[in-house]
């Protein structure tokens, strides 16, 4: 694989069952695109790493393929997971190794020469809710937001569930659950009368509510530097998914590569800027009305369901993204 053909190599940062990556580099093999992955959870057993003061560089090897991560390579900043600590090792050492891996990736990352996509400061201002809010309601250029509040305090939720006609309430990150074993995602649900009964639960943390907004359908906008490539999810076909999308029906929901309108891309295109992101995944409502809502921006967001339910190859313009 000797990537003649291309100036760049790119080093993936993901883990073993991503098959975002998998579809990624089955990209750059077929194009002859030189690439280093690392299975970030595999660090201990599989990968050597050194980093060198007198370059500045750091290394990496698997087997008897090494690398030095000069300014010829691009990372991509796919996912890093824990790494999995062998069981002879002590357990109160466990959090010295974790935080010291983590620590390493950072300085990997931070003090890299060539384009990083994304940074980890950059992923982490813009994942917050509000501060994305706030951005759109300043300069969405005719995006809208819902009506929002997040709140603790039980009259301010009573008054804003009277004053909308219906509210759904959202996780300002979505966790999983254990249930019976099972672990279980907590999505966007509406509020009802009977969930108001017990108004004063929120007393325990503040909670983000927002007007529902009635959907003609719901868009998964891949954000890319030079690129917006907007999917139109058609989750109103279905009862499961009509509330939010990520209760998937693939059986009764289409998915179809849409045009949106210079506003909305020229959105986008300012969302990542002013993060100072290459890639991310935006989430926007067109309701009845014609009016964009916008909702949410994830900057390691999932596309590749997208791909596979619409047919549009969304891999070739995330690949080419990373050169």
């Amino acid at each position: 694989m000797t990537g003649e053909n291309y100036l760049k190599k790119i080093f993936v940062l993901t883990y073993e069952s991503d098959p975002h990556a998998d579809s990624i580099c089955n990209y750059f093999l077929k194009k002859d695109i030189k690439f280093f992955r690392v299975n970030t959870e595999n660090i201990i057993n599989n990968y050597k790493i050194t980093f060198d003061s007198s370059s500045c560089n750091y290394s990496i090897s698997e087997d008897n393929n090494t690398i030095v991560l000069n300014e010829d390579w691009n990372i991509w900043n796919r996912r890093i997971l824990e790494p999995i600590i062998p069981e002879d090792i002590p357990e109160n050492l466990h959090d010295i190794i974790l935080t010291e891996t983590e620590r390493t990736w950072q300085g990997l990352i931070f003090s890299h020469k060539g384009k990083v996509v994304n940074s980890p400061q950059s992923d982490y201002n813009a994942n917050n809710k509000v501060d994305q809010l706030c951005f759109t309601k300043n300069y969405g250029n005719g995006v809208k937001i819902p009506d929002t509040i997040l709140t603790n305090d039980p009259s301010v939720l009573k008054y804003f569930y009277k004053k909308n006609e219906k509210i759904c309430h959202k996780l300002l990150q979505v966790p999983m659950v254990i249930k019976d074993g099972e672990y279980f995602g907590v999505y966007n649900n509406l509020i009802s009368p009977e969930n108001m009964k017990h108004a004063e639960l929120i007393n325990v943390n503040p909670c983000l509510f927002q007007q529902y907004i009635d959907k003609k359908y719901e868009l998964r906008i891949t954000a890319l530097k030079d690129k917006i490539i907007p999917i139109a999810i058609f989750s109103q076909k279905s009862e499961v998914s009509k509330i939010d999308f990520r209760r998937y029906d693939l059986k009764n929901v289409t998915y179809e590569k849409v045009e949106i309108p210079d506003n909305v891309k020229k959105f986008c295109s300012d969302l990542l800027y002013h993060y100072n992101l290459s890639f991310a995944e935006i989430d926007i409502i067109l309701d009845k009305e014609g009016d964009y809502y916008f909702l949410e921006i994830n900057p390691k967001g999932q596309w590749l369901w997208l791909e596979e339910q619409s047919g549009y190859n969304l891999t070739k313009d995330v690949a080419e993204n990373l050169l």
